[in-house]
């Protein structure tokens, strides 16, 4: 008697310390972040923060700069401050970061990003971030010294777990153990799934560089789904945050962007209603929505934060009601050496598609230099436009734009550039910069 006591007190025990450890990673259901109906939250992807302390902006730094697709790098601390300080005057309940969180997965970024996502809880802002695949296991994490660039640790996923533990996963209510995806009850009304849809080596397996594509593996996909039945068992809706995209934004810049299995994805969130769906991964501001059977399903792609116009989505969700505005950042950043900060990140990003412009019409041969600045200052603007989401025009504004003189030296030098040009100079689905829904059981 004595033995089988004794054994039970044991196993008590156990159960105990298990609940204990696990407490805080699969809470009850019916624990929810905020008590109140209605909640306000902030979306931002892709801000690929590089700390200061990995460059001398010398000549190395200088060199991946030009290679880095339009994004600002000098001056993030900046920007990352100003955007910390407009978050803390106006006090949304949440942040929410869609993963590509640092430039090429450096330990020291994700450390020091996690210092300024510190400021928002230290005023009572939730932050929740997923991983991009440019985080985790990352075979590119440089620092660069003068003409070098050398190797830094890199993110493991442990490392991730770790340093982002109090930005969404020490507030789970459930998570993946195949991934490091985990689920929220955010109130009564919503539960948020955040989703690693990213392909990278297990810890301590090296890696040469991020691997462009995603999925969402089929351990995470079973679970995704059992959570999904639990917030349909508990009459609540789901809203979907992950990395890349679920639906090909543009017909030219899918490969590597849309999800591997995105048709079964979609089939999976059409079947649980799920009415929303945010991602990044492709720098560009976008709204799409398609029908799945009789389900409408919308995913909004908040554009890089590292680039201009430094975009960032506003989502007031009330009871079914929900509203989103895309908002800029960069207008509100100050740095002392430039006047004019907004107009400086701009610049930069312009300048990347004249860069592409030029050479792909040097590559087919147009050697006159007048029209080449024509046709290149014209991929510039229109590359722009496209990547803010200010693409939404009417048939006669596209007419305008395929009249100008750059176009039309294009359309005669280079039928890939054309096509290009020709797929981001007009959005005829639906504004990307806006979006309201009334969101039914």
């Amino acid at each position: 008697m004595k033995k089988r006591i004794g054994a039970l007190l044991v196993f008590v025990t156990i159960v105990l310390l298990l609940s204990i450890h696990f407490g805080n990673k699969q809470k009850h259901s019916e624990e929810t972040v905020f008590k109140k109906e209605g909640i306000e939250f902030w979306v931002i992807s892709d801000p690929h923060y590089i700390d200061k302390s990995l460059t001398d902006s010398g000549l190395a730094f200088k060199k991946i700069k030009q290679t880095a697709a339009g994004k600002e790098l000098e001056h993030q601390k900046e920007s990352w401050q100003a955007f910390i300080n407009k978050a803390i005057e106006q006090k949304p309940d949440m942040l929410i970061i869609t993963g590509d969180l640092t430039l090429n997965g450096e330990k020291v970024s994700a450390e020091k990003l996690a210092e300024f996502l510190t400021q928002l809880t230290d005023h009572g802002i939730k932050v929740f971030v997923i991983p991009g695949n440019h985080d985790v296991n990352d075979g590119w994490a440089r620092k660069f010294v003068g003409e070098k660039q050398e190797k830094t640790e890199a993110i493991s996923t442990t490392d991730f777990k770790e340093i982002f533990a109090n930005f969404g996963y020490q507030t789970a209510t459930n998570y993946d153990k195949s991934s490091l995806s985990y689920a929220v009850a955010v109130n009564q009304q919503y539960n948020f799934l955040f989703l690693d849809s990213n392909i990278y080596p297990d810890d301590g397996q090296s890696q040469a560089s991020p691997t462009t594509g995603g999925t969402i593996r089929g351990r995470t996909m079973k679970w995704v789904k059992e959570q999904l039945e639990t917030a349909k068992q508990e009459k609540k809706q789901t809203l979907v945050f992950m990395h890349h995209n679920l639906y090909p934004h543009n017909q030219l810049l899918s490969t590597g962007f849309v999800l591997n299995n995105a048709e079964e994805f979609k089939q999976v969130l059409a079947d649980y209603q799920v009415p929303i769906v945010f991602s990044g991964h492709i720098h560009a501001q976008d709204i799409m929505t398609e029908t799945i059977g009789q389900h409408e399903l919308t995913e909004i792609v908040s554009s890089s934060f590292s680039i201009a116009p430094q975009g960032y989505g506003v989502v007031k969700l009330n009871g079914q009601s929900f509203d989103y505005q895309k908002k800029e950042n960069a207008s509100t950043v100050a740095v002392s050496q430039i006047e004019d900060y907004s107009a400086y990140s701009k610049a930069l990003f312009i300048e990347d598609g004249e860069r592409l412009g030029y050479e792909q019409l040097i590559d087919a041969g147009l050697s006159d230099s007048k029209k080449l600045d024509v046709a290149a200052e014209f991929v510039g603007q229109v590359n722009y436009r496209f990547f803010s989401g200010n693409d939404f025009s009417s048939d006669k504004q596209e007419a305008d734009l395929k009249v100008e003189p750059g176009y039309q030296i294009i359309a005669e030098n280079s039928r890939f550039l054309k096509e290009y040009i020709d797929s981001i100079i007009q959005d005829k689905n639906q504004s990307d910069n806006q979006f309201k829904k009334k969101l039914t059981d």
